[in-house]
């Protein structure tokens, strides 16, 4: 039973809105096995191919080979070697793709604020397209948040010419911040007669049956 809840979804809780933060996190820090393997697995990585079987395919073939021989922290240069190992055009598509985002995820520096988002959703972009997908073809910002998520990101852009130089990690906890004050209303159908209401609500509407949650010494 889903129930219709006034409050909506914490932004950063959303697919697009954990991959916007899980990226923007990432910036100009060296990789370990987990952060690559954790953006490969990502609900919406590789969305915009037709299909994204392949993906997921070589992803746990690179995991196998990962796991049992490394290295810790894969560079560009291991998964092409890793690829041509294999010898297919598929996987040196795959790890070409691959390397193009870990070259995105290397910026570093103090950078004006417009430069790191528009490299930001150029990495955001180019996970959600997959190896020869198509980034308006994927569901970064058709899933539940992906609307507000782009808006909070357009609207950062909007202002980002007063905002002065900012550092790989000022930056992402910039974005963390944003997305942290966000809020979606989800976009499944809820339940028609149940509801969960917010304080207000519950006093200024009625119902056949209120659970009340949260009490404690007359506060909610």
């Amino acid at each position: 039973i889903v129930p219709d809840d006034s409050a909506g979804v914490p932004l950063q809780q959303t697919p697009a809105g954990r991959l916007l933060r899980q990226v923007s996190t990432l910036f100009g820090q060296k990789l370990a096995i987990d952060a690559v393997l954790a953006l490969l697995k990502h609900p919406l990585t590789a969305t915009g191919a037709a299909d994204r079987g392949p993906h997921l395919k070589t992803t746990r073939d690179l995991e196998l080979k990962l796991r049992a021989r490394g290295p810790a922290f894969p560079a560009a240069e291991d998964l092409l070697a890793w690829a041509g190992a294999i010898g297919t055009p598929e996987a040196q598509a795959w790890a070409n793709w691959l390397a193009k985002v870990l070259g995105l995820l290397g910026t570093t520096g103090e950078r004006p604020l417009s430069a790191w988002i528009d490299t930001h959703l150029a990495a955001v972009s180019l996970i959600a397209q997959g190896p020869g997908g198509d980034v308006a073809a994927s569901e970064l910002w058709r899933r539940e948040g992906g609307q507000e998520t782009r808006r909070v990101m357009e609207g950062m852009r909007a202002e980002a010419d007063a905002a002065g130089d900012y550092s790989a990690a000022r930056y992402g906890e910039l974005v963390s911040s944003l997305l942290a004050s966000g809020t979606a209303r989800a976009q499944h159908v809820a339940h028609p007669t149940i509801a969960i209401w917010g304080t207000l609500e519950a006093r200024v509407q009625g119902a056949v049956l209120v659970i009340l949650g949260g009490l404690n010494e007359g506060s909610w």
